[in-house]
């Protein structure tokens, strides 16, 4: 397997400002988990965050950051629509970033597929990243299959995992000959592999 894009795990200190990063510092002995998150312009994001025992207080601070543009609640996950520069330039438009990840105290906690020329200029741009884990493929302590492996990494490389898609799901199963089916149930399963590594660590 051609070893330019990287399997890197980082953790980044979020600068005072950034709303994920003030609530975690607020309540240091929390950990918080973003389940999900998408960009809608160069510096709004919505995140879907969430914890093992969400409290009112939580959604009370959050509500009253000044860069948080809109909150709501599902359950026990929080849709948080906000404004930060800093994460636009954390989170480059190459990254495709394996959910969830953790956020404890300040400290960002990100697992990700970036290509090697991207991840040079991560590095050079922010200086308070440490870089945990630098592999050159990603497996699952469960191991897929080769065939899952090259559906995986055509999604990837069509810009399937990004935001907006780069293809869609009928394109891309039209690209591989299969049906969108086969290729929707593929992509759950590397999917449902990756988190429960995560979650098992």
């Amino acid at each position: 397997m051609n070893s330019i894009i990287k399997h890197i795990i980082i953790t980044a200190e979020l600068p005072v400002g950034v709303t994920i990063g003030d609530l975690s510092r607020k309540y240091p002995e929390v950990s918080f988990n973003i389940t999900n998150g998408h960009w809608i312009s160069e510096d709004e994001r919505i995140i879907y965050l969430t914890t093992k025992e969400w409290e009112k207080k939580y959604f009370t601070f959050l509500k009253k950051h000044k860069s948080v543009i809109k909150l709501d609640q599902i359950g026990e996950v929080i849709r948080i629509h906000f404004k930060s520069t800093f994460l636009s330039k954390l989170e480059q438009k190459e990254m495709t970033i394996l959910y969830p990840t953790t956020l404890k105290n300040g400290v960002h906690q990100i697992e990700f597929l970036i290509d090697k020329n991207q991840l040079t200029s991560l590095k050079e741009g922010l200086s308070n990243i440490t870089i945990i884990k630098i592999a050159d493929s990603y497996k699952t302590k469960t191991s897929i299959t080769k065939r899952q492996e090259e559906i995986l990494w055509k999604a990837y490389s069509f810009g399937y995992f990004k935001y907006p898609r780069g293809v869609t799901l009928t394109n891309l199963a039209k690209l591989l000959k299969i049906s969108k089916v086969t290729l929707s149930q593929t992509l759950r399963i590397v999917e449902n592999k990756a988190i429960k590594q995560f979650l098992e660590k």
